[in-house]
């Protein structure tokens, strides 16, 4: 995924206010600070509400993306592409404290690694890499940064990528490309897939999509904070046009597309990432209505009980790549910037755009 144009910066009143009261008190000022996200290859964090948007990185010659929040909320997972202007150069994975201090760097390698998740007792990070000639999911000790292979193709087993942790810690879910001989001029289907965190046992979690329809894509699957359905983008490609819906699929039951979306939006978009948020009470995801002149990536919230649909404030610049996290947080702004908000097609791993 590609993000973003411009950012405007300016200080507030309650930014300097903040950063007196933590060079006196000696201590972080705790925020609602639940949301991170990215914009133009840098990393912001900001309120529920889309209030008090901070940037945690400022980049000039690379490129951050996919950050995701630690299971306690003190640190942020990301990857790091180190030429912002060739994104399909080397990407590696970092960490870095949720107020954006002390980076450090997890993985060294002349490859790509990217996408990030973190085990729930936030030992170990899942993550994509083409370390072994093609896409595969991965993990790292986040102590010993020891990285263990955990797929691998065979038989009619495409790449596979965007691991994402169950809450018990004991299943992963991902994405894989479905390899069909002599079909659709090259274009490979992608689905999803649940395995153990030891890589056993990978199955399907819904049928594959039917060879004499549309090619369909499904991205970004997303496990809910009680373990029994998976969140992801759906994309089919017609010829008079592109279909995406946002998914809900309950583990051994039938998807369910949440329809609100595109009753309310239109079916002319394009997503770029989602996250479950309210243990499991509403949605968060970044959208890009293609109908728009000069369109661009926003942050949507849908809350499934009230059946309500809100785009945060927004910039002109795109916004994608949330990630949401419970509770409160002691994030310091000491050293940060206040700011003041007033044709695609994939490239086939992790669901980026161009």
């Amino acid at each position: 995924m590609k993000c973003l144009k411009t950012t405007v910066l300016s200080g507030t009143l309650t930014f300097f206010f903040a950063g007196w009261l933590f060079l006196f008190a000696g201590a972080p000022v705790p925020v609602d600070a639940k949301i991170v996200f990215t914009v133009e290859g840098d990393i912001f964090v900001m309120n529920d509400d889309g209030s008090r948007r901070r940037r945690l990185t400022q980049n000039n010659t690379t490129f951050d993306n996919e950050p995701r929040w630690s299971p306690d909320g003190r640190k942020i997972a990301f990857t790091r592409y180190m030429d912002k202007t060739k994104s399909q150069t080397s990407s590696e994975l970092f960490l870095m404290n949720a107020d954006g201090t002390k980076t450090q760097r997890l993985t060294h390698n002349n490859a790509s690694d990217v996408g990030s998740s973190w085990s729930p007792d936030g030992r170990q990070i899942a993550f994509t890499s083409t370390r072994s000639g093609t896409w595969e999911v991965h993990i790292i000790d986040v102590a010993t940064r020891l990285v263990t292979q955990i797929t691998s193709r065979g038989g009619n087993d495409g790449p596979s990528a965007s691991p994402d942790w169950s809450p018990d810690g004991t299943q992963i879910v991902f994405e894989r490309f479905i390899v069909i001989r002599n079909g659709m001029a090259g274009i490979d289907p992608k689905t999803i897939y649940v395995m153990d965190a030891d890589g056993q046992h990978q199955r399907r979690v819904l049928p594959d999509p039917p060879l004499d329809g549309p090619p369909t894509f499904r991205y970004f699957p997303r496990w809910s904070a009680d373990g029994q359905r998976i969140l992801f983008d759906e994309s089919k490609w017609f010829r008079d046009g592109d279909v995406n819906s946002v998914i809900v699929q309950p583990l051994g039951g039938r998807k369910k597309e949440i329809t609100d979306i595109s009753d309310r939006l239109g079916n002319n978009f394009i997503i770029g990432g989602t996250s479950w948020m309210e243990n499991d009470r509403a949605i968060l995801f970044s959208l890009k209505l293609m109908d728009k002149p000069s369109a661009n990536y926003d942050l949507y919230r849908y809350t499934f009980e009230a059946r309500g649909l809100r785009r945060l404030p927004s910039t002109p610049s795109d916004e994608e790549c949330p990630d949401w996290t419970e509770g409160a947080l002691s994030v310091s702004p000491h050293g940060k910037l206040a700011t003041q908000w007033a044709e695609v097609k994939t490239d086939g791993i992790n669901g980026h755009r161009h």
